[in-house]
């Protein structure tokens, strides 16, 4: 059986990891299964602990780590212990790391939140980024996703509609069913390098650099997963309550106004860790959902690494 003991010092000392085969993919799949019930409870609220989330998770909208009395990824786990479907995901993150330079494992998280189909999608059938994967403004940011002409040749516009959620009118785009953990994956990378980064810059000064380098790996998980699902967001006013603040518009450049306002008053240099141990922050659904991904590429981290381990 796979060892449930965490330590966020684990975390941060394990590196970018690798691509896996589908043999991989299989035993990491069998492993998580092998925990049982009670395992994968215990693993992830030690790994929960860690980024600051409560023992049992948060219990509703997008940021429920458990359905019942079980971890979320339970239904995953399943489809990777699968051998046939285990060469599907595995063939679909080769793909997504062969172009993009992220955390291999925070792109299989979000992909299987945001559309869970994406994982094992096959073929070159064009599918709607945002009815069929939550990818709002795709067509807009296709130049900006660093992908080649060879990727993004066939990708077509798809009819502006308006999201309910948001009342905005999104702009997706059409793309073959094969290319969204591709997809997913470049979001995640030019979400963080370029607008978070930009905003980073813009409110942290010359501190923007040390506070980058002095960040944990965890840390940067959930800014990184932070920066996909809300990259923009109201400046931060330090006139008003934080609590008066959270809410839909408290994206990841408000966040981190908030971070560059704290430091300041406490005249100590900016901590982007702050978003690790700052139990205000949770308050917000953007937070929330954002550690709960932070959560999974770890416990995925854990489970791929004990599929290296074994003899082949």
């Amino acid at each position: 059986m796979t060892d449930i003991s965490f330590s966020a010092a684990e975390a941060n000392a394990t590196s970018n990891p690798a691509i896996p085969n589908a043999k991989e993919v299989f035993a990491a799949g069998v492993l998580g299964l092998d925990l049982r019930r009670v395992g994968r409870v215990a693993l992830m609220n030690l790994i929960g602990a860690a980024l600051g989330i409560p023992a049992g998770g948060w219990h509703h909208g997008q940021a429920r780590l458990f359905e019942g009395d079980d971890v979320r990824l339970r239904a995953l786990l399943a489809k990777m212990a699968n051998e046939h479907e285990a060469k599907l995901i595995a063939n679909n993150l080769d793909r997504a790391g062969r172009y993009t330079h992220v955390n291999i494992f925070l792109a299989l998280a979000i992909a299987a939140r945001e559309h869970h189909q994406a994982v094992t999608a096959t073929g070159s059938n064009l599918i709607n980024s945002f009815q069929e994967g939550g990818l709002d403004y795709l067509w807009d940011e296709k130049k900006k996703l660093g992908l080649p002409h060879s990727v993004t040749r066939t990708w077509q516009p798809a009819v502006p509609i308006l999201n309910p959620e948001s009342m905005h009118e999104v702009h997706p785009a059409r793309i073959p069913a094969h290319d969204q953990m591709l997809v997913y994956a470049a979001q995640i990378g030019a979400s963080f390098n370029l607008n978070f980064k930009q905003a980073l810059a813009s409110l942290f000064g010359a501190d923007a650099e040390p506070a980058l380098a002095r960040a944990t790996r965890i840390g940067l998980l959930v800014w990184q997963a932070y920066a996909f699902l809300a990259p923009g967001g109201e400046p931060y006013d330090a006139k008003e309550t934080l609590g008066a603040q959270l809410g839909q518009n408290f994206g990841s450049r408000t966040a981190l106004g908030y971070v560059a306002y704290s430091a300041s008053a406490a005249s100590v240099k900016p901590d982007l860790d702050l978003i690790l141990r700052d139990r205000h922050l949770n308050q917000t659904e953007w937070v929330r959902s954002a550690k709960t991904r932070a959560a999974e590429t770890l416990f995925f981290e854990r489970l791929f690494r004990r599929a290296r381990e074994l003899p082949n």
